[in-house]
């Protein structure tokens, strides 16, 4: 199991970047779940923790891991440098080059270290003694992170599924049919409840439409959860600064300046047709119940292994589109090295 490192003292030691006051904790969910917005709130906490923008680069360090070559002094310098200047690291404008490790460290102390110095460095900038991550996507990882990160604690944000497809097929990422958006969906939601059974106590559920229709005591029963001090300021997210989001993102979260509010909420029954709501519920039916989602008086589609076939297929051809609009011509390739090994799932 990781320890938190406690090298030895030497010369260099005073030199040497304070560790965080307290484990951290991981938002996770499905994307566009509303996880953007409880990053916010819980970040404008007066003893809350510094919440950067999405990371995935511990994700993407995996492999080195699992090489299990860092208790070599050199080998942890050279992995901090490349985790200093991975694309998501870069865009948080720390100051300063990469923090030299202490010697001494086991290979998973200084994976550790490495991993967790971005986060330390945004931490002292926000004035902020701890720090937490917003990464939906972790919703596959939280095994990895609880092993790198010994008592952390992970909140789970779950939205209507339908909400969730109408928003993410008109971004240029995740599913862009009802039918592979349903699938994901589900699979976020399955997650979800197998970390809760297995992780009790570490594990915390929010629903996306109890925040929105009664915020204060939501976050109040989730400030408990996390050991944060509630204050009424938290819910006042129309006055975060724009900086804190990602400059060239800012445009998918336009609705979080009008406040915690539920305009968002049920779209789908005007929004999403009887054809594509059939389809979802085929897809993702008994996870809506579940989270009792209602279903209407709709039945679900049925969908048989050529029309899965095919929805497979176009979602294909429109991530192979999206990864050339997002990933090179809006992101000029900055992140696309990355992106593609996640996809391959090696480096």
């Amino acid at each position: 199991m990781f320890q938190h490192a406690q090298p030895a003292p030497d010369a260099s030691a005073a030199s040497q970047p304070a560790s965080a006051t307290r484990p951290p904790f991981f938002i996770v969910g499905s994307d566009r779940s509303g996880t953007t917005m409880l990053r916010l709130i819980l970040d404008r906490a007066v003893d809350g923790p510094a919440i950067p923008p999405e990371t995935m680069f511990i994700v993407d360090f995996r492999p080195v891991l699992r090489a299990g070559r860092l208790g070599d002094h050199a080998a942890a310098i050279a992995f901090t440098r490349r985790v200093w200047a991975h694309p998501r690291v870069r865009l948080w404008n720390l100051a300063g080059d990469a923090p030299l490790p202490p010697p001494g460290l086991t290979h998973e102390e200084a994976f550790r270290w490495g991993v967790e110095q971005p986060f330390l460095a945004y931490m002292r900038r926000e004035g902020k003694a701890w720090w937490a991550d917003k990464t939906p996507p972790h919703i596959d990882h939280v095994d990895l992170l609880a092993e790198v990160f010994p008592g952390a604690k992970f909140v789970e944000l779950v939205r209507d599924g339908r909400d969730v497809a109408l928003s993410i097929m008109g971004l240029p990422f995740g599913g862009n049919n009802p039918w592979t958006a349903a699938r994901r969906w589900a699979h976020c939601v399955r997650e979800g409840e197998r970390q809760r059974a297995a992780r009790p106590g570490e594990v915390a559920l929010v629903r996306y439409e109890d925040l929105v229709t009664r915020p204060a005591a939501e976050v109040q029963r989730l400030s408990e959860f996390l050991e944060i001090g509630y204050d009424e300021d938290m819910l006042a997210v129309e006055k975060t600064d724009a900086a804190k989001l990602q400059q060239d993102q800012q445009a998918w979260f336009s609705n979080l300046w009008g406040g915690i509010n539920q305009t968002a909420m049920g779209r789908w029954r005007a929004r999403m047709s009887v054809s594509d709501q059939r389809t979802f519920l085929a897809g993702a039916g008994p996870e809506l119940t579940l989270h009792g989602y209602e279903h209407g008086d709709l039945e679900p589609a049925r969908i048989g292994p050529a029309g899965r076939r095919s929805f497979e297929f176009s979602n294909a051809l429109g991530r192979i589109a999206n990864l050339i609009r997002l990933r090179i011509v809006t992101e000029r390739g900055r992140e696309l090295r990355w992106v593609v090994a996640r996809r391959l799932d090696r480096h």
